[in-house]
């Protein structure tokens, strides 16, 4: 009885759960990532491109409060990839899929582990 109640209720889902976990962890990968990646480097632009337009204003307030406004958004920016790159972590580590950067745990490492590089 208890077999047939562990059989029907448990170890049938975890195997079903098992390929939606691959396939949550390949779109974590393949498309969340990349587009974090992305969205970081356009605000890590977007804050040099104020930079320069703040150090080239030479004392035109119109110029120099655009350089500002360019860096703060990039900064905001960053810091919002930067976030959602660190809610993703928590989100695959709470549910058990690979690292945000990749699955080094298929080979029994963990986010520090730089063995599987090696190979």
């Amino acid at each position: 009885m208890f077999y047939h109640f562990f059989y029907e209720y448990i170890a049938i889902p975890v195997a079903h759960a098992d390929g939606l976990t691959q396939f949550l962890a390949k779109v974590n990968r393949h498309i969340i990532n990349p587009i974090i990646l992305v969205l970081f480097a356009v605000a890590f632009v977007q804050f040099f491109w104020g930079l320069f337009a703040f150090l080239k204003a030479k004392q035109e307030e119109k110029d120099l409060t655009e350089g500002k406004q360019h860096i703060l958004w990039g900064i905001i920016g960053m810091a919002i990839m930067v976030s959602v790159f660190g809610i993703m972590g928590l989100l695959t580590g709470t549910l058990g899929l690979s690292d945000v950067s990749g699955s080094f745990r298929k080979n029994g490492g963990g986010m520090g582990d730089v063995s599987a590089l090696l190979k």
